[in-house]
């Protein structure tokens, strides 16, 4: 495969996944609807729980591609990883940094600069290893992680990561991997995905088409699969957690409810097959792959043929790091003085002045190019 140029489709599937991060950041995921029923939102149906998927997917992707970019210019081994993992350290200071600035979001760098670190090692695998590790980890951690979150989710982190909580150590690893938002015994399957698709080659319209095909059709039966086993499980569900049956349906479909999340269901082995976004389990867990490699596909695909469109899309896509801490930010700013229209507005027109600069220029962002910096390496066509 060559990777003397950058997908375009890979970057403007980096923008899609920060948009849907901001929406589901910016948007509420249920409202009470005309006669006072609770009804899930467009954003929470679409945006909840794949966008912060998809963002880890391509994670992997681009990583694999990176590496093989520096072993193309005659980086060995050991300097590659060294790379990576001064990389990996700067992007979880900068989390560690920015996290407890803005509460109200579950903020994704700390775990995915750890991810970096994990995939470290993982980049040296073929990909004939590479793709059934991604498959069997994606299947097993889910099962493995519900019985440890089901024991430790009465002591958990409770915040964002921060530097404080290195005081905690135990605490703070329990969070990081099993009980926090984005917990790495699982989401580090979703790097090892992506790092199994960038051993393809993604610039072929047939492996795109394929991509697309196969996850569209995974991400369907997975849904309908986890709606088909505990759909008829609402009535236990709401036992457990105490829940009217309109809540217990907006939480399966959007991830939470008035309530919070379905937590209380985890000492229950029938949680695996919850259709619940950010629930962790087997099925959501399945689905959500599916969802990032059917949209990578997708825009593998659509992004040439979109012209100059597709140029500005793709080229916001070269600034994810840049576009998440900035939004993180300025979110408590906005929102004390705008409504959530207005913001995603605001957010979008600052999204596309980057994009018209970035493809005028062909320069990096400010954070791409500051941690390509302090990790050794220029940054180098994706």
């Amino acid at each position: 495969m060559s990777t003397t140029r950058r997908l375009p489709g890979l970057d403007a599937a980096r923008t899609v996944a920060i948009l849907g991060m901001f929406a589901a950041h910016i948007f509420p995921l249920y409202r009470i609807g005309p006669e006072g029923e609770l009804q899930a939102t467009a954003t929470g149906l679409l945006a909840s729980g794949r966008a912060s998927v998809l963002f880890m997917v391509l994670a992997g992707v681009s990583l694999g591609l990176f590496t093989r970019s520096l072993a193309r210019r005659g980086m060995g081994p050991g300097r590659r990883v060294l790379v990576i993992l001064r990389r990996a350290a700067v992007i979880t200071v900068l989390g560690m940094v920015i996290g407890p600035i803005n509460e109200g979001i579950a903020n994704i760098l700390v775990h995915y600069g750890l991810l970096f670190a994990v995939l470290s090692v993982a980049h040296f695998l073929p990909g004939r290893v590479l793709a059934p590790l991604a498959g069997l980890w994606l299947l097993l951690a889910p099962v493995l992680w519900r019985p440890l979150a089901y024991r430790w989710q009465q002591d958990p982190l409770g915040h964002n990561p921060g530097f404080l909580d290195l005081s905690s150590p135990r605490l703070l690893l329990t969070d990081l991997a099993v009980t926090g938002y984005y917990p790495l015994l699982v989401w580090c399957g979703f790097g090892l995905l992506g790092l199994a698709l960038s051993r393809l080659d993604l610039g072929r319209t047939s492996v795109a088409g394929w991509l697309f095909g196969a996850g569209t059709l995974l991400a369907a039966g997975s849904q309908l699969l986890g709606w088909a086993l505990t759909g008829p499980l609402a009535n236990q569900i709401s036992r457990a957690t105490g829940w009217p049956s309109e809540s217990v349906t907006v939480a399966m479909q959007v991830g939470r409810a008035p309530g919070g999340r379905i937590d209380s269901f985890l000492s229950s082995g029938h949680y695996l097959w919850l259709p619940s976004p950010h629930s962790t389990s087997l099925v959501n867990t399945v689905h959500a792959a599916a969802c990032a490699v059917a949209l990578l596909g997708l825009l593998l695909l659509l992004t040439d043929r979109l012209g100059y469109l597709g140029k500005l899309i793709s080229a916001a896509g070269r600034a994810p790091l840049t576009l998440y801490a900035g939004h993180l930010l300025l979110l408590p700013i906005l929102q004390e003085v705008a409504e959530p229209v207005t913001i995603w507005w605001i957010l979008c027109a600052i999204v596309l002045v980057t994009a018209l600069i970035l493809e005028r220029t062909g320069r990096s962002a400010p954070l791409e190019a500051g941690v390509a910096y302090l990790s050794g390496a220029r940054p180098t066509p994706g």
